[in-house]
């Protein structure tokens, strides 16, 4: 089954690499993690041409720009929770088989689905302890020092890549074919 083109210049979402998953809950899922992702990049790249603004700026003009490290701060962390879905659907974890890489595949595969679901599980917890960080921020009226922003927008902003990683993880922990079709994507024997 093909994945439609996107208007990424004719490009599939498999071009960018996206499993080709046989589910509709897969290929949503594919879909929203990969348009997170790349809000999650551009908020990367403009942070690393601000840097680059900045450091040329103090150098020959004596000026920064005001509070970049709280916004590099901020904002990395937003990004981070945006990538976190994508880089689990397509096998983008750090994995350490040291241990493993002698096992039958099968064991190998019910362990990935353990890690799937504790994972899915955890970014669980961090969403809704987030969520309540977000409520304490609010309640408090915190405020960034030099810029003034309140500390519970960039919050809040983290929830909803931790809640898709949530998902994402359960998916392909509950999912029959979902982690041999991401491995067989990523060339993973």
């Amino acid at each position: 089954m093909t994945i439609p083109p996107t208007d990424l210049g004719g490009l599939t979402a498999t071009d960018l690499g996206m499993p080709p998953f046989a589910d509709a809950l897969g290929r949503a899922l594919g879909r929203t993690s990969m348009v997170m992702a790349i809000v999650g990049v551009l908020i990367i790249c403009g942070l690393a041409g601000m840097l680059c603004i900045t450091i040329v700026a103090r150098k020959l003009l004596g000026w920064q720009v005001t509070g970049d490290h709280e916004i590099v701060q901020i904002l990395a962390a937003v990004s981070v929770s945006m990538l976190f879905p994508w880089c689990h659907l397509t096998g983008g974890n750090v994995i350490v088989d040291l241990l493993t890489s002698g096992l039958p595949r099968r064991a190998n595969r019910a362990l990935d689905r353990i890690g799937s679901l504790l994972l899915g599980l955890m970014a669980l917890v961090l969403a809704w302890r987030t969520g309540l960080l977000v409520e304490q921020t609010i309640a408090r009226g915190t405020f960034t020092p030099l810029l003034a922003l309140p500390v519970w927008i960039p919050q809040a902003m983290m929830i909803p890549g931790l809640l898709l990683t949530a998902v994402v993880g359960v998916y392909l922990a509950l999912s029959p074919r979902a982690i041999d079709t991401r491995d067989a994507s990523a060339g993973v024997q």
